[in-house]
């Protein structure tokens, strides 16, 4: 059993505890949130042990495991560097941390101290991506990549009238790109490597960016990943060679279903994700999995897929002139 706490009580931590309950073998023990209200609701939805408004009542709990670090952008780095130094393995969601540095230091700690600590990204670990991984060498020499992954928030709405919400805020290391554009570079990185050259050009207010494009420039073929939440428009993955494509019509993130169609028009769709609906199941599963087994090899050869997402995410930011304060 893997005994959790939870540090933070946004709108992503309903999905981590529906998915653990689906995985099964997680118990979680203490959610800390500092508006108390917030967290006693998820304790008492989901039967976690107890709620705190103190932080330091989770990462010192002697029966805690796993720290999931659910907190706005900014405060990653703060709170993985104390879990670790508590001796607690992380789980980080994403981005991992605002920049580079940043996760190179907590990378660095967990090897130090023999901890796992794992970046909570969706599609790496799914049947689907991995046959995307195969089925790209059908398609021939690949010339272009289109992802989009679009999604109108509402927190726009609240930012345009002047409230503005950490997902939107440059000082919690917010914008578009570090909300859902972090996909688009993973899912392109798993497949692809590093990039020769990176730029993201931004659609900016009050010094973030609310939507944009990334260009990620491999040399024989380009990567066009647009990433918005100002706006909205179909979701798209599409990987396109000269003897096919491959698609899918959903974001970057979650890829339910990919379709292999070559020249003359052939289709075979592949539907391979356990549960389709639940994008974070297969992560979740890989994390237990690295836990149970102690496989600190598998976790370290994650962390660098990790730290080459970060340094990709750090070029990016520069090129828009984005400047986390």
């Amino acid at each position: 059993m893997i005994n959790t706490g939870i540090i933070g009580a946004g709108g992503i931590v309903p999905f981590f505890l529906e998915t653990t309950k689906l995985v099964k073998g997680y118990k979680h023990i203490g959610i800390a949130n500092r508006s108390l209200e917030k967290a006693e609701a998820l304790k008492e939805k989901y039967g976690i042990k107890y709620a705190t408004s103190d932080f330091e009542k989770v990462l010192c709990d002697p029966q805690i495991d796993v720290i999931y670090v659910a907190l706005p952008n900014s405060l990653h780095y703060e709170f993985g560097k104390k879990a670790l130094e508590h001796g607690k393995h992380v789980i980080m969601e994403k981005p991992f941390c605002a920049n580079y540095q940043q996760a190179k230091k907590l990378i660095d700690l967990a090897k130090a101290k023999d901890l796992i600590i794992f970046d909570a990204v969706t599609m790496l670990h799914m049947p689907n991506y991995k046959k995307i991984a195969e089925l790209k060498e059908e398609i021939g020499e690949i010339k272009m990549v289109d992802i989009n992954f679009s999604q109108y928030s509402s927190r726009y709405d609240k930012f345009k009238k002047g409230i503005v919400l950490p997902a939107l805020d440059v000082k919690m290391a917010g914008g578009a790109l570090m909300d859902l554009g972090i996909y688009n570079i993973n899912f392109t990185l798993g497949l692809f490597g590093a990039p020769k050259d990176v730029h993201y050009y931004a659609n900016k207010e009050k010094g973030i960016d609310t939507s944009g494009v990334l260009v990620l420039d491999y040399g024989k073929f380009k990567v066009n990943a647009v990433c918005a939440k100002d706006c909205k428009a179909p979701l798209l993955v599409c990987i396109q060679g000269d003897k096919g494509y491959i698609r899918s019509d959903d974001a970057s993130s979650v890829l339910k279903k990919v379709k292999l169609i070559d020249n003359a028009g052939k289709e075979k769709e592949y539907a391979l994700n356990k549960h389709p609906d639940i994008p974070h199941y297969d992560e979740y599963v890989m994390f237990k999995k690295l836990f149970n087994e102690k496989d600190l090899d598998t976790a370290r050869k994650f962390n660098e897929m990790t730290l080459l997402t970060m340094k990709v995410l750090d070029k990016a930011l520069k090129s828009a002139d984005i400047n986390f304060k």
